[in-house]
């Protein structure tokens, strides 16, 4: 197996450049995939990057397509390259590069299973966005039938490109923050398995986050409706799936 770094960034510059060498210290090829960034935050991107070992790509997209078009893009490109399985982390800084190791054992242990962070909050985490994590959660329990999902919202995952990429070929999966959750619960319809390991999450004081509560929340209510109507089409695959397994 073969592992590479999927960074999705907008305009996180200087949260990245703190965060680069301890991604560097994990001996893996870095993608990051800059989504449309203003001039001097991609500038700044570019000096952080040259001739860095192991090598740091970074593709631009020429138009803003949101979090989870830059990570199918990093997908796309990571495959192409021959890596067998990409490590999504975002560039913001909430995730903690310590906990990766935890992860790769899991994949390893794993192969073919997606292996997804499971939050460890501290005080930093915002009430609202805490308590609506529960939210998205409780909906996708009830989109899969199921309680694999143990959180739908970390964008700290290892996903293994041979099942994943043909998934986002295949499926209308949101563009945007509505991603990390639609991608688990077509993962569960599809059948690859998940696999959840602690992972710390924090909110730095000088974070930026490109969240917007009206605007990504109108989408991911949306994005919930669509998977609510997936669900009842695979309704007695899910069942039977589910009988199955007891």
């Amino acid at each position: 197996m073969t592992y590479c770094f999927v960074v999705p960034h907008f305009d996180h510059a200087e949260q990245f450049e703190r965060m680069l060498p301890r991604l560097l210290a994990c001996e893996v090829p870095v993608i990051v995939v800059d989504d449309c960034s203003p001039e001097a935050s991609y500038a700044s991107l570019e000096q952080q990057v040259q001739g860095l070992t192991p090598p740091v790509t970074v593709i631009r997209l020429p138009e803003n397509r949101g979090k989870g078009g830059a990570v199918q893009t990093g997908f796309f490109a990571a495959r192409q390259a021959g890596f067998t399985h990409a490590i999504q982390i975002d560039a913001d800084g909430q995730h903690n590069p310590g906990d990766i190791a935890g992860l790769l054992a899991e994949s390893n242990r794993h192969p073919a299973a997606m292996i997804c962070g499971q939050p460890c909050f501290d005080r930093s985490v915002p009430s609202f966005r805490f308590y609506a994590r529960y939210l998205t959660l409780g909906l996708c329990w009830l989109e899969t039938i199921s309680l694999q999902i143990r959180d739908a919202m970390c964008g700290l995952r290892i996903y293994p490109l041979d099942s994943i990429v043909p998934l986002c070929e295949n499926a209308r999966i949101g563009n945007r923050m509505d991603f990390d959750p639609e991608i688990l619960v077509r993962a569960v319809w599809s059948g690859i398995g998940l696999r959840f390991v602690p992972v710390e999450v924090i909110y730095p004081e000088d974070g930026r986050s490109h969240f917007r509560y009206v605007r990504d929340n109108l989408r991911i209510s949306w994005m919930h409706t669509r998977l609510i109507a997936g669900m009842l089409l695979r309704l007695p695959i899910l069942l039977t799936r589910k009988w199955r397994k007891h």
